[in-house]
């Protein structure tokens, strides 16, 4: 690795703010749908795994209606209380059934039978899975920063794919709170769930964390160590791990130095505050520009300069339309006599064709601190249906590796479109 240039980039996830719940939900399901599709394509077959969660029912309600050939793919149970039938309002394998596997014909679904023998159950279960891969997981991040029910402490050693755990009480209290059980004395004290290690054996990783109550927990996750008392953040040391946050979710992070990603239906959805805690940010932006009107963009540059973009990266079909915006922004700050440092700097923009995506990634990754190099916060946007997202959400996720291979030789695996 070259020497400086990976600083300040901590962990290998990819980190997006979504603009709304709604939103969370969409691009969770939009990306996790993407992975099926890549199996599918590579392999003929896929396994994924479901967490069962208030947290996770708006993202399934979007992925069952994404087009795949779900014949060929088998969903794998995440967790199930021990004792629990699934009669019970509270069973995770009533939340999958209906929310999940009675609307999609799947190949197979593998439930964990919280009312059987547990150790019967489990032995079971690592038949299943024993040196088998999973493409997918689909998990959440609990208020204990719990990953499955995997409390803490958590086991990041066992090599068994299933485990018997304890509930702690903050995990217990959770569930009262979403309404599963009416007191914490109903709520089972044990549960059946898949490893940590098993998790991080997945191919992808799909992580939808919705809501105020977990930002505490997504902080600790995200920019703490990696440790076991915390143990969703483990997932900083997974190459293909997406966390999809929302403005409550992501309220506790603070400045980085990796981008922070910003996935949007349309340019329109853009929040006032790209940047919250930062004066001045790079902005790269990625879009089919040709689908775009010149209002939205004009409004865009107008909404983007006010919150403190300093550079500007634009890339994709009609990206030089993005830098007429940017330009025609900075004549008119000037004709409205706007005063301030802020309405008198023309902001460098640079824009990029299609088949120029690593040129643009690189100059926003890295040339841009010489540009203005006082200035260490980088935001991507990122608009619509994106050609070649999974590029750039990975280069974006793990830009000191990207800088590295761009430099190195041709890009590796990771930055390759799958």
């Amino acid at each position: 690795m070259a020497a400086g240039i990976s600083t300040g980039y901590k962990s290998r996830m990819n980190v997006l703010r979504c603009s709304s719940k709604e939103q969370l939900a969409y691009e969770a399901a939009v990306a996790g749908a993407e992975r099926i599709r890549q199996a599918l394509h590579l392999r003929g077959s896929a396994r994924i795994v479901l967490a069962a969660a208030q947290s996770q029912a708006a993202m399934l309600e979007f992925l069952v209606h994404e087009n795949l050939d779900w014949s060929r793919v088998t969903a794998f149970h995440l967790d199930e209380y021990v004792g629990i039938p699934p009669t019970n309002p509270g069973s995770l394998r009533k939340f999958l059934k209906d929310r999940f596997v009675e609307w999609v014909p799947l190949n197979g679904f593998q439930a964990i039978y919280g009312e059987r023998n547990p150790v019967t159950e489990i032995r079971r279960l690592n038949k299943l899975l024993e040196n088998r891969r999973i493409d997918v997981a689909f998990v959440g991040i609990g208020e204990n920063a719990h990953l499955a029910f995997n409390d803490p402490p958590a086991d990041f050693k066992t090599d068994s794919p299933f485990i018997l755990v304890k509930l702690d009480e903050i995990c217990r209290r959770q569930q009262v709170k979403e309404g599963w059980f009416g007191t914490i004395d109903q709520v089972p004290t044990k549960a059946v769930t898949m490893s940590i290690r098993k998790i991080m054996g997945a191919e992808s990783i799909i992580c939808t964390v919705p809501d105020k109550r977990k930002a505490k927990a997504v902080k600790a996750a995200l920019e703490g160590p990696v440790t076991s008392k915390v143990p969703a953040s483990i997932l900083q040391r997974h190459p293909r791990a997406s966390v999809f946050l929302d403005p409550d979710s992501a309220a506790l992070l603070g400045q980085t130095s990796r981008p922070v990603v910003y996935p949007l239906v349309e340019l329109a959805h853009c929040p006032e505050q790209l940047a919250p805690g930062m004066k001045r940010f790079h902005l790269f932006v990625a879009a089919d520009w040709k689908t775009i009107g010149e209002r939205d963009l004009a409004q865009f540059a107008r909404k983007a300069v006010g919150a403190g973009a300093s550079t500007v990266t634009a890339w994709g079909p009609g990206a030089f339309e993005v830098k007429l915006a940017f330009e025609s922004d900075t004549v008119r700050r000037s004709v409205a006599g706007e005063v301030g440092r802020a309405a008198l700097r023309q902001i460098p923009s640079q824009a990029y064709k299609h088949e120029e995506l690593d040129q643009a990634l690189f100059y926003f990754l890295e040339d841009v601190k010489e540009i203005l190099p006082t200035c260490n916060a980088w935001v991507g946007v990122l608009v619509g249906k994106v050609p070649e997202r999974d590029r750039i959400v990975a280069a974006l996720g793990n830009p000191g590796a990207f800088i590295d291979q761009y430099l190195s030789g041709p890009p590796s695996d990771l930055f390759q479109q799958r």
